[in-house]
């Protein structure tokens, strides 16, 4: 039986409400006051609430009782299929066919979160169907159903079709659930843009349906590939077929035959399909514009182009639609270019038509495609499109159906030589049927679906033990670890956090100060497969090595007998905002050390601004230079100020006033400027120049110190650029994990970064602004400051209760 959310009382108001005025068997008090916060919280009666408001506010007041399940064995594990909606397109058909095949060896509750024609096929034997449209929206609805399903039904495992369905990923981790998140959807296209960031997150298994929508992801989130990512092509899904009689399932399809093959049309006419939601990203207007190629050419009279597909709305749709209807018009061949509206019968379309357009600007894998292959209709698509354009490429099909990017005219071309030589045309779709045959096979992928899945929970199983070992050891800094962002998480969350973000490669934070676990995971690595690598670090005895740095804390003492001389010391400082500058100064005040400034400005305007702002400073002003606007504030160290940096001090610290347009989130960029102040100058309680000063004067073999920060980015896009600089040195290879002073400021020993500044870069040397936002010469150079070179090691600074 299929349940809909939200739920209604039945019944209509006669009199004054009472108790009896209403069915409420389906009430759940627990479940009421968890949703409606605000009755908790005024100490409100929930039934009373319930029926003097909650009602005509159609406040949710149960959780669904899931039925049909009395269909289920118990001899059967039970396992969740979810999926967006139930509307009769590419992901909601896949689900089906994916229960479908599982309810053959498992029972299957399927979860709906939208509703759409197909959702009664989704009831069957051994199945249960909710249909939920509002959970997206209500986090709070989620978290208790979701629990309430794991409890039920203890899940063996958990499928999530498409990235629209995430918003049940964490709480079915949080439920210990194993997780397979399958992935059709474009990052390009997606919103908001955490969206799959978060599906990586929460999933145990990430699936792709083809490389192109992989590499997509990766393109916009490079990080993601820090996990194992599986490409697994969907196999051909059975449509779904309307509960009808008979007559009207043979009217249906004579009408569509009589629609795409009319009796009067030439029996030699050939027909070209295109198929699916009318919008721009299935590029109607390019499938049009082919048309239009194809039947203006010699060999194109006797063709006929037919969409079959929702949302063709000239009236209504003044977006696109109405833009599709005067393109055809425009064309002249309106009689020829014909539009159908969604049919439960688009199987007959298949046997009537000759040749498939896929005119998609960006489609994973559609089933359309896959399906119209498998009738032996040649499929022709523009390539860098979508997963079909690879598929007939590896088999040797791209001269006859894969034309360049968005190129009708190739395209068009294309047509017209299948449209002409009968020869061609039959090789062509025999190589595809065949072709398509053996690669989209559901039983396989079913097969391989089960496997991923057993992979899942063997992964989650691991992630459950180290979380364990993790809170039992009591080590991770919760201070240090923390995000400012979330601060009322529970410790436990943290930990439970912390293993996830290292099991899926999203977000990933170092646990405490001075420990590095990607280092320990290259350097050291686990004893067992796929564990964490602070659990491991536990497991072995907590053994010391690369991974640990030394961590001057606002917590330990400084001994000023050690601090240099402040004429052995000069701190560089680019200006791009000099009216940041008494923030910098207010911070060397926590101090004793009063270094040499050296400050770099964008303009004469700004020189003057820095000048007055550094007036009040205590120690010595000794350059302000006006410098282009290249090389942000490393080019003005490296190229402005290098040579006499090292002529004439032994230590040099770097700073510049961080304004971080690139992060959208301007609290996020005041907190990372603060957290970097805090730790490279001090606060009202410590004087953190002074430790790091006096630190690197008594230890030979520390070269550089920064701010300890929590968050663990790699080489990123930097990769190739950091390879180009160092061929000519004594860095022979580079490592995966490593520390650097993410933000680009630090304290160094002059001789530890001279080999920097021997590159002797140029102005020119440096990418003209505006820059990306990752991938330059700069951001290599920021990565290689915390290289180990001349044997020098790097140590970090903590500032207590200061984090980022």
């Amino acid at each position: 039986m299929k349940v809909t959310l939200p739920w209604r009382r039945r019944g209509g108001i006669k009199s004054a409400p009472t108790i009896d005025s209403y069915q409420l068997d389906s009430f759940n008090k627990e479940v009421y006051l968890e949703l409606n916060p605000d009755v908790a919280a005024a100490g409100m009666d929930p039934i009373e609430h319930y029926l003097a408001h909650g009602i005509a506010e159609k406040r949710i007041a149960s959780l669904p009782a899931v039925e049909g399940d009395n269909t289920f064995s118990s001899n059967l594990s039970n396992i969740l299929v979810v999926t967006h909606e139930a509307s009769r397109t590419g992901a909601p058909v896949l689900s089906l066919n994916i229960s479908k095949e599982l309810a053959t060896k498992y029972n299957v509750v399927n979860l709906i979160l939208g509703k759409g024609s197909i959702e009664q096929y989704f009831i069957f034997q051994k199945s249960a169907t909710l249909i939920v449209p509002n959970l997206k929206i209500h986090p709070p609805l989620t978290r208790l159903l979701i629990g309430h399903l794991a409890r039920s039904y203890n899940f063996k495992f958990a499928i999530v079709n498409s990235v629209e369905s995430r918003f049940v990923l964490e709480d079915l981790s949080k439920n210990d659930v194993p997780t397979l998140s399958l992935i059709h959807e474009f990052a390009s296209y997606t919103r908001p843009e955490d969206a799959f960031r978060r599906t990586f997150f929460w999933s145990n298994q990430v699936v792709f349906s083809a490389g192109i929508v992989k590499d997509n992801a990766l393109s916009v989130n490079p990080d993601l590939g820090l996990r194992p990512i599986h490409i697994l092509p969907q196999g051909k899904c059975v449509l779904p077929v309307d509960e009808a009689t008979s007559s009207d399932i043979k009217l249906e399809r004579d009408r569509i035959r009589n629609l795409i093959r009319p009796s009067n049309l030439d029996p030699d006419a050939v027909i070209i399909l295109g198929a699916g939601f009318v919008q721009i990203r299935k590029g109607v207007d390019l499938f049009i514009e082919c048309a239009t190629r194809v039947l203006s050419s010699p060999g194109g009279e006797k063709c006929r182009f037919i969409w079959i597909g929702k949302g063709y709305d000239p009236e209504g749709d003044i977006a696109y639609s109405v833009y599709i209807k005067d393109q055809i018009e425009r064309s002249g061949f309106k009689d020829r270019i014909i539009f159908i509206d969604e049919t439960p019968a688009i199987e007959v379309a298949y046997e009537e038509v000759d040749l498939f357009l896929l005119s998609s600007r960006l489609d994973p894998l559609p089933n359309v495609a896959i399906e119209v292959m498998s009738h032996r209709v040649p499929v022709l698509c523009f390539d860098k499109t979508t997963g079909i354009a690879d598929f007939l490429k590896e088999n040797g099909l791209k001269d006859f159906c894969v034309a360049q990017y968005i190129d009708t005219t190739e395209m068009s071309q294309k047509i017209l030589a299948l449209v002409g030589s009968r020869e061609l045309y039959q090789d062509v779709s025999r190589r595809v049927y065949e072709e398509a045959i053996k690669f989209f096979d559901m039983s396989n992928y079913i097969l391989r679906l089960e496997l991923l899945a057993s992979n899942a929970i063997n992964k989650l199983t691991q992630e459950i033990l180290d979380t364990k070992i993790i809170i039992n050891a009591g080590l991770l800094n919760v201070s240090f670890y923390q995000s400012p962002h979330h601060p009322n998480a529970t410790p436990q969350d943290h930990v439970r956090s912390y293993v996830r973000s290292w099991a899926a490669g999203v977000g990933r934070r170092k646990p405490f100060p001075g420990f590095h676990p990607g280092i320990y995971l290259e350097q050291h690595g686990v004893a067992i497969p796929g564990s964490d690598p602070f659990a491991d670090y536990i497991r072995a005895g907590c053994p010391q090595g690369a991974w640990n740095n030394l961590v001057i804390s606002s917590e330990s003492k400084v001994d000023i007998r050690h601090l240099p001389s402040s004429k052995n010391v000069a701190l560089h400082i680019h200006a791009y905002y000099p009216e940041l500058l008494p923030e910098i100064i207010k911070a060397l005040e926590f101090n004793q050390i009063r270094p040499d400034l050296f400050i770099s400005v964008r303009d004469e305007a700004a020189a003057e601004v820095a000048g007055n702002m550094l007036q009040s400073y205590r120690g010595e002003v000794v350059d302000i230079q006006v410098v282009p606007n290249r090389g942000r504030d490393i080019g003005p160290l490296l190229t402005q100020f290098g040579k006499v940096l090292l002529e004439k001090y032994e230590f040099i610290g770097h700073l510049h006033t961080k304004k971080s347009t690139d992060v959208k989130d301007a609290q996020m960029g005041s907190v990372w400027y603060r957290f970097l102040l805090a730790n490279l100058l001090g606060t009202h309680k410590f004087s953190m120049a002074d430790a790091i000063l006096s630190k690197l004067n008594v230890e030979p073999t520390i070269g550089v110190i920064f701010p300890d920060d929590p968050n663990v980015i790699g080489w990123e896009k930097n990769e190739e650029f950091a390879i180009s600089l160092t061929k000519n040195t004594d860095i022979k290879e580079l490592p995966s994990a490593f520390l650097f002073p993410i933000g680009t400021m630090f304290w160094a020993k002059a001789d530890a970064i001279r080999w920097l500044i021997d590159l002797d870069l140029s102005w020119d040397d440096y990418p003209a602004e505006p820059l990306p936002y990752d991938g330059s010469i700069l951001h290599a150079i920021e990565r290689l400051i915390g290289l180990p070179v001349n044997n020098y090691e790097v140590a970090t600074t903590y500032v207590a209760g200061v984090t980022r």
